[in-house]
């Protein structure tokens, strides 16, 4: 090989090269793009969901702004929030980056010229990241809708906050069937993952229950159940809101299926642009309409699902409307079930706890005309009403059965919840109690 063909041949591949060298040195983030946050300072004097303290952090596009915020010391949480100062409002908390996995004091949020967006503790430890370095992203965007993107040379989302949803939907944001779902927050003081889910299946939206003791979520409510079934395969759900009218005086926030069709969950008396879809800690689904015109009760509860005026579901079908245990009868805790009979219901209502699995250590009480909130949703075991029985004693978990003598269908419980009263007596449930 010649000398000559050798400089060529070196030549060529350089040139070759020079296309991928350009793409790296492009892809990295401008110096004037990159940020750090650190989580110090004084807090925020405005009131926020949960009862929480935040500090405010520069990231802001009306109504929404990233913040850190906690709701226990020393436990914050990376966070969107939205809301204004003009409408003196509650903020309300619509994406969160670390739910369960908390950072402490000096924690910092860094947008480094990698690309990558990090979440870390004051002595390093990443809490959370976007796993994007080196992989073309230029910049950082928070946009009008409250989806926060991080974006390419070209404009192109390689990664974007609607792609990872806590407990939120925020209008324009899509649910996939399989990754993603909803779940609900533990409670107002622990931010954690709740017992509570949203899914997308492929004919329609479900929500479900997990409990402690049972090995599967516990269906509680399904569109496919309640109302027609989409036709074909359901791939994602995105919440929308349109105006009904040229005028857009009035708008139709709804659930979009990607088989074609929609589901309208709320009609707001304003602009339902700013609007978000909520599975709250109790397990129901309400969408909250913001208009910052007013100065005051800027937010409307636009849907509920489960609510005493809905046309969807009563109250009673929640299975922590009543808490630990209780009968419900037109949206209300009526009764707390015992071995004396009903009582009046109150927050302490609760079974008694069987310590022991052999079947000489404990009995059951009947609780006539009820329904377990399991039993609407869910088909049950066709067996005999003795053979229920005999199901729940061998199983240590089981708190108690329900059985439809009409239809011959028995439903095992690991949660005890709420009991709905309904007029036919054929509808019966047994309570596992201690013999002593």
């Amino acid at each position: 090989m010649s000398l000559s063909f050798k400089i060529v041949s070196l030549l060529s591949l350089s040139l070759s090269l020079l296309p991928l060298v350009l793409t790296i040195v492009q892809a990295q983030v401008p110096s004037n793009a990159t940020f750090k946050f650190v989580n110090q300072g004084e807090f925020g004097d405005f009131v926020v969901e949960y009862d929480g303290n935040y500090r405010v952090l520069s990231v802001f596009n009306s109504p929404f702004q990233l913040c850190f915020y906690n709701t226990t010391p020393n436990a914050f949480t990376l966070a969107l929030r939205m809301a204004t100062t003009r409408s003196e409002s509650l903020f309300r908390w619509v994406w969160e980056a670390n739910r369960g996995n908390p950072v402490g004091e000096n924690a910092t949020l860094t947008f480094g010229p990698d690309g990558n967006l990090v979440l870390a503790e004051a002595n390093g430890r990443v809490a959370w990241q976007t796993n994007t370095a080196n992989k073309g992203v230029v910049g950082f965007k928070l946009l009008p809708n409250g989806n926060m993107v991080l974006h390419g040379s070209k404009g192109n989302f390689i990664w974007q906050s609607f792609d990872y949803p806590t407990d939120t939907l925020l209008v324009g944001q899509a649910l996939r069937a399989k990754a993603q779902k909803l779940v609900s927050r533990l409670s107002e003081k622990e931010n954690k993952d709740g017992p509570y889910s949203l899914v997308v299946e492929p004919k329609g939206v479900s929500l479900y229950y997990k409990s402690e003791n049972s090995g599967r979520p516990l269906l509680y409510f399904s569109t496919a159940q309640r109302f027609s079934p989409v036709q074909g395969s359901l791939q994602n759900v995105t919440l929308q809101a349109s105006p009904e009218t040229d005028e857009g005086f009035a708008y139709d926030i709804s659930l979009e299926f990607s088989t074609g069709g929609n589901l309208i969950v709320g009609r707001p008396k304003y602009n339902g642009t700013l609007s978000f879809l909520r599975l709250g800690i109790d397990g129901n689904v309400k969408v909250y309409t913001y208009y910052d015109k007013v100065d005051s009760g800027a937010w409307e509860v636009s849907f509920s699902l489960f609510d005493r005026d809905s046309a969807w579901e009563n109250e009673c079908q929640l299975p922590d409307r009543c808490g630990t245990f209780g009968v419900c009868e037109d949206n209300q805790c009526v009764a707390c079930p015992s071995e004396k009979g009903l009582l009046g219901w109150t927050k302490n209502c609760e079974p008694k706890t069987v310590s022991s699995c052999r079947p000489s250590d404990f009995h059951y009480y009947k609780v006539g005309g009820v329904d377990h909130f399991l039993s609407k949703y869910n088909k049950g075991d066709s067996v005999k009403e003795s053979d229920c029985g005999k199901k729940c004693s061998l199983d240590c978990k089981c708190l108690g059965y329900f059985y439809n003598q009409q239809s011959s269908k028995c439903w095992i419980a690991y949660d005890l919840k709420t009991l709905t009263k309904v007029a036919n007596s054929t509808h019966v449930g047994y309570i596992k109690t201690p013999n002593k």
